[in-house]
C-alpha cells in the first residue's frame, strides 16, 4: 500500500460507486455493469499512477467469481466474504443455562461451527419468557439474472448497524423480530488473498455471550436470522473494521424490547481489553 496515490475524491467517488443501490437504473444487470465500470476506471487510474501493469481479464474474472458473488449491494450491507461468516454457539445446554432459556420443542444438535445458510441457535423473547429456537442463519435475497430471471436466494448475515433505520427498520423497529446470537467465539480472516488464516475471537471472562440479532420467517428458508455489526474497536482494526455488537446480560432486555431509537446505545465497539484473540495458522477455507 502506497500513501497519497488516491486522491480524497477519488476515494469519495469509488465508495460512493460501491454502496450506490442504483435505483435509477432500469435492470439490476445495467446498474451492476455500470458499478463494474466505475470502479475498474478508479484502479485503472491507481494502477498507472503507481506505474504498475494492470491485471489481466483472466485475473480480474478470478478475483470476480472469487468476492463478487458474495457482495450484495441490494440489501443496504455490501459484505466482503470473509466478514464474520462462521462461528461457534457452544453446546446447547451451556447456551440454555447461560440465557435461561427454555426450548419450545426438540431441534437436532446442528453443526459446532455455523456458516451461513446454516442452522443456529437464537434466543428470544415471547410473552416474557426466554424461549431457545432454532433458525437458518441469514436473510435470504433472491437477485435476478441479466434476463430477469430470480436467480438461487443469497444468505445476508450480516446487518450494519448505520442501516438499521433504513434497509433493516422493517424489522428493528419491531421488538418481536430482535432476537440475541448465542455465541461462544467468531472467526475472522487476517492476511492477504488467497493466504488468509482463521483468527478467532471471544470474551476474556465469559463462555458465551449474545450477539445483537434480527429474525423472520421467510418463505425460502423457514425461520432466519441475521447478526448486526459495529465498528470493532480501533486496537482490533488490523483484524477487522467491523464486530458483532456484544451484549452484556443487563443489556438483553433492552436489545428485546426498547424502541428503536433506543438501541443506539449499543452502536459502539466492545472493548478490546475484554477480547481474548486467538491467531491460528489455519487457512481460511471458503464454504
Amino acid at each position: 500500500m502506497q500513501v497519497g496515490v488516491a486522491q480524497n475524491w477519488q476515494c469519495d467517488g469509488f465508495w460512493s460507486a460501491l454502496h450506490d443501490a442504483h435505483d435509477w437504473a432500469h435492470t439490476e444487470a445495467v446498474g451492476h455493469q455500470h458499478r463494474v465500470t466505475s470502479l475498474m476506471g478508479f484502479l485503472d487510474t491507481w494502477y498507472l499512477t503507481l506505474g504498475i501493469e494492470r491485471p489481466s481479464l483472466m485475473t480480474r474474472g478470478r478475483w470476480a467469481r472469487r468476492y463478487a458473488g458474495d457482495v450484495d449491494m441490494g440489501s443496504g450491507t455490501p459484505q466482503h466474504p470473509c466478514m464474520c461468516n462462521r462461528y461457534q454457539p457452544g453446546e446447547r445446554q451451556r447456551i440454555e443455562d447461560h440465557f435461561n432459556a427454555k426450548r419450545l420443542r426438540e431441534y437436532n444438535e446442528g453443526p459446532p461451527t455455523v456458516h451461513p445458510k446454516d442452522p443456529g441457535w437464537v434466543v428470544r423473547l415471547k410473552e416474557g419468557t426466554m424461549v431457545l429456537e432454532q433458525m437458518t442463519w441469514g436473510f435470504p435475497v433472491v437477485l435476478r439474472g441479466k434476463q430477469g430471471q430470480p436467480l438461487k436466494p443469497k444468505p445476508v448475515n450480516n446487518a450494519r448497524f448505520d442501516k438499521l433505520g433504513a434497509f433493516w427498520k422493517r424489522w428493528a423497529a419491531q421488538p418481536e423480530h430482535r432476537c440475541l446470537i448465542p455465541t461462544a467465539r467468531y472467526a475472522e480472516a487476517v492476511g492477504t488473498p488467497g493466504k488468509m488464516t482463521e483468527t478467532w475471537l471471544s470474551l476474556k471472562d465469559q463462555p458465551l455471550f449474545a450477539w445483537a440479532g434480527l429474525c423472520r420467517a421467510s418463505d425460502e428458508w423457514g425461520d432466519c436470522y441475521t447478526g448486526v455489526m459495529t465498528e470493532n474497536a480501533p486496537e482490533l482494526s488490523h483484524i477487522h473494521d467491523r464486530s458483532p455488537v456484544i451484549l452484556l446480560p443487563d443489556q438483553w432486555q433492552a436489545w428485546l424490547t426498547n424502541p428503536l431509537a433506543e438501541l443506539y446505545q449499543f452502536d459502539r465497539p466492545f472493548p478490546a481489553a475484554g477480547v481474548k484473540i486467538d491467531a491460528t495458522a489455519a487457512l481460511w477455507a471458503r464454504r
